[in-house]
């Protein structure tokens, strides 16, 4: 439990640290998001949010564990490089850009990671099948978490909340190693904050949203491989609900309209909302508690592993998400213009 709040603590500490270094070294070398229409904010910013979330988190993780004199497990280990691999793609397309289909590979490669050490969902499928399966479902997770990256704060509060509530499975199963490598993510979201909300200094950038969308997906990947047989493994996929369900409102939406899928735009169901409350801020910090809700629920379905409270709510929050879709896709998107 000590290695645990230690890596927390200090990976906090080390991202309040190291993120003013980060800023004037992004400065200095152009490593600086500048506006567009599609997004809202109207000045160059820092974009090397990612690398120092990652490095404090890094650093927090290997002390707790070598202060608690624990190894860090194959697991953990698996989880740390593909979270790497996902920082090191996003680095480059947030310097020179990339084609999509490049991108899909480097998110493969970092799926692969994680499956490596042998995390793969036991679906009752071919081995094939399930492969592919969780193939797909890691890599369609970063890029939802991607697209989520649109708000100050927005993937920040909403991976640390998530990454606390996994690093609680991991500890309750006896996983200090992969506990402790997720609350130092936690703690390294939950410092960045005060540089990137509610004003930004520095920006996660494509490197901190899709090493963090692997992290969280991997999360729920060896949390539900871990959970014994039965409905308690709804948990670990309702956990992800609100990433899954802004991409799939955002993808009909624009499939509905003849956009392409992949670019990006203010047409999330964040942007809508904050239309409707006419405050990003409050925005974010509704969906952040609704996330800490959410989570809560998916923890209760894994732990009871019973089918009525399974069943329950997991219904309450698919007819929330339903209405919730039906009524924002009747809200106007953001004008394609920069914000006044």
């Amino acid at each position: 439990m000590i290695a645990v709040l230690v890596s927390f603590a200090l990976a906090l500490v080390l991202v309040l640290s190291f993120a003013p270094l980060g800023i004037r070294f992004a400065w200095a070398v152009g490593y600086l998001d500048h506006p567009e229409a599609r997004k809202l904010h109207t000045h160059a910013t820092a974009l090397l949010g990612g690398p120092v979330v990652f490095l404090a988190a890094v650093i927090a993780w290997g002390v707790a564990l070598a202060v608690s004199h624990r190894p860090p497990g194959s697991e953990a280990a698996y989880l740390v490089l593909g979270a790497l691999v996902a920082l090191i793609v996003g680095l480059w397309d947030d310097r020179f850009g990339m084609r999509p289909s490049i991108k899909l590979l480097g998110q493969g490669a970092a799926a692969v990671m994680v499956m490596a050490s042998g995390a793969i969902p036991p679906l009752g499928l071919p081995v094939a099948i399930e492969v592919f399966v969780t193939l797909v479902a890691l890599v369609s997770l970063m890029n939802a978490v991607n697209f989520l990256d649109n708000m100050n704060g927005m993937v920040g509060g909403l991976s640390a909340v998530l990454l606390a509530g996994f690093a609680f499975t991991s500890w309750e199963r006896g996983a200090v190693g992969v506990a402790a490598a997720q609350l130092a993510l936690a703690g390294a979201c939950l410092g960045f904050l005060r540089y990137n909300f509610p004003s930004a200094r520095m920006f996660l950038g494509d490197a901190g949203s899709l090493f963090l969308g692997y992290s969280l997906g991997a999360s729920a990947v060896l949390a539900f491989r871990a959970a014994p047989a039965g409905w308690g493994r709804l948990g670990p996929l309702l956990m992800l609900g609100y990433p899954a369900f802004d991409m799939i409102f955002v993808v009909i939406n624009r499939l509905r309209e003849g956009r392409k899928v992949y670019e990006g735009g203010k047409d999330h169901t964040n942007h809508r909302l904050s239309r409707v409350i006419q405050c990003p801020k409050r925005t974010v910090q509704l969906i952040w508690f609704s996330m800490a809700a959410l989570c809560a629920s998916g923890l209760v379905i894994l732990r009871l592993n019973q089918p009525l409270p399974a069943l329950l709510l997991s219904g309450l929050w698919m007819a929330l998400f339903l209405w919730s879709g039906w009524k924002l896709s009747s809200i106007p998107a953001f004008p394609r213009s920069p914000a006044s």
